[in-house]
């Protein structure tokens, strides 16, 4: 009986708190009306678990026309961060990709792939900027919402978060450590298992970021901003959008003009030879972008439905 009953409160806090709330006592009598005071069957859990991920999604302003232009907005501005959170994994591995790429092209066939990765580290810093600018502008409230005893819901993401930050910067002595004692083809793909504990740091440090973007987001959904802040952080969200679209049509123009000029950098063989243009990693960089695009896309799409109501008096 115990048992049926922790089902039953595992399965309310699939749903957001405000709906359990108003409706939790209900749903309880209904699921024991239903199972006979027996266990949830499976394809109840499974309703019911779908059923409270709907609610969620609806209250947090993604979908739908219910929530107010500032939900909606918030939302928005909020998927522009996560996806640039993407955005900013691919743009690392991009930068590993392509480390000394100008030394393998030759000199007049430079220009194109060299401008593209400019504007690609140009775009990384004022994308880094905007989103900096924006955590600044919400630094007031959120120190109002610890005043008032906020900290509370967002202490165990942060706590975790800087847990993660502490393993990874830690990683960081040992593994330089080592790198100092290989040379350069070992560093670069030659040391099969420096290779593995490299991209074991880079899940870790990618697990980090999102640790940290996860904290982000639940202080923005609960803290109270103004409509003049939202206001600025759907500019903000906008402009970053605008980055990431910039940045993947210039990460793709590079791998072009490389693919052209200097197949054998991408396949890492001898210079002059004509393997494949295909490069797994850039291949995976390119759909995380992607990806992210259409993410922070949608998020464009939530602020612009709700920028007309958003705008301050």
């Amino acid at each position: 009986m115990n048992g049926s009953k922790d089902e039953r409160a595992a399965l309310l806090r699939w749903y957001p708190p405000a709906w359990r709330e108003r409706y939790g006592e209900e749903l309880v009598v209904l699921m024991e009306d239903y199972s006979d005071e027996q266990r949830p069957t499976l394809k109840v859990k499974l309703s019911l678990v779908w059923a409270g991920l709907r609610e969620r999604v609806h209250e947090s302003g993604l979908v739908g026309v219910q929530p107010s232009p500032v939900e909606r907005a918030r939302a928005g501005s909020l998927l522009v961060l996560c996806a640039w959170t993407a955005f900013v994994l691919a743009g690392a591995s991009f930068s590993k990709a392509s480390e000394h790429f100008a030394q393998a092209l030759p000199v007049a066939s430079r220009a194109i792939p060299e401008g593209a990765f400019d504007v690609v580290v140009a775009l990384g810093i004022m994308g880094v900027t905007l989103v900096v600018l924006g955590a600044v502008a919400t630094f007031p409230a959120f120190v109002q919402f610890v005043r008032v005893g906020g900290w509370s819901s967002i202490r165990r993401y942060v706590l975790r978060a800087s847990v993660f930050t502490v393993v990874t910067v830690g990683a960081v002595i040992p593994l330089s450590v080592w790198a100092h004692h290989l040379n350069e083809f070992q560093r670069n793909g030659g040391d099969g298992l420096y290779s593995w504990v490299l991209a074991a740091w880079a899940l870790l440090a990618a697990a980090t970021l999102a640790q940290w973007t996860a904290a982000g987001v639940v202080a923005a959904r609960t803290i109270d901003l103004t409509r003049r802040v939202l206001h600025f952080e759907a500019i903000l969200a906008v402009a970053v959008a605008g980055t990431m679209v910039v940045i993947t049509a210039a990460t793709a123009l590079w791998w072009g003009a490389v693919a052209k000029d200097a197949p054998w950098f991408l396949e890492g063989t001898a210079s002059g030879t004509s393997p494949s243009p295909f490069n797994v990693q850039l291949a995976l960089t390119m759909a995380l972008m992607l990806v992210a695009l259409l993410v922070a896309a949608y998020g464009v799409v939530r602020v612009a439905h709700s920028w007309t109501g958003l705008r301050p008096a």
